[in-house]
């Protein structure tokens, strides 16, 4: 089922105006997330006669703004494009015509990521509610 946001910009604005007190918290959600994200996408990469793909997930925080974080999930191995995108290749054996290769969503991190986004999105508002600020649905 399709998800439909309207005002994201406006709710990201209000949470770069959070009073200092709510800032760990949120930081917290946001750190929380990224670590999620990171995971569960080693744990969904397969492990491969190397292991880069799973190694080369990282998970960046840098500070922003009265005390906020921002967090970045990515993958550094040479060939998580790839193996995120899907690649053409020969049939096993090295015979016959090349074949496209799919890996499923499950596995892939975009995905992941976007889960664990809205996850923490959803913790963001329940915060801010629990003190009283008001958010709604339109």
């Amino acid at each position: 089922m399709p998800v439909t946001w309207t005002g994201l910009q406006e709710f990201k604005n209000a949470l770069h105006n959070l009073p200092a007190e709510l800032t760990g918290e949120a930081s917290n959600i946001v750190i929380e997330a990224a670590k999620s994200a990171e995971r569960d996408t080693k744990a969904a990469y397969p492990q491969g006669p190397t292991g880069n793909l799973r190694r080369g997930v990282t998970t960046t925080v840098e500070a922003i703004g009265h005390g906020g974080v921002s967090a970045r999930v990515k993958s550094n191995a040479f060939h998580a494009n790839l193996f995120e995108n899907g690649y053409r290749g020969k049939k096993p054996g090295g015979t016959g015509p090349k074949e496209q290769r799919v890996v499923p969503d499950s596995q892939k991190m975009i995905p992941i990521a976007i889960r664990a986004r809205r996850q923490m999105y959803v913790k963001l508002i329940d915060m801010v509610q629990r003190h009283g600020l008001v958010v709604s649905q339109s």
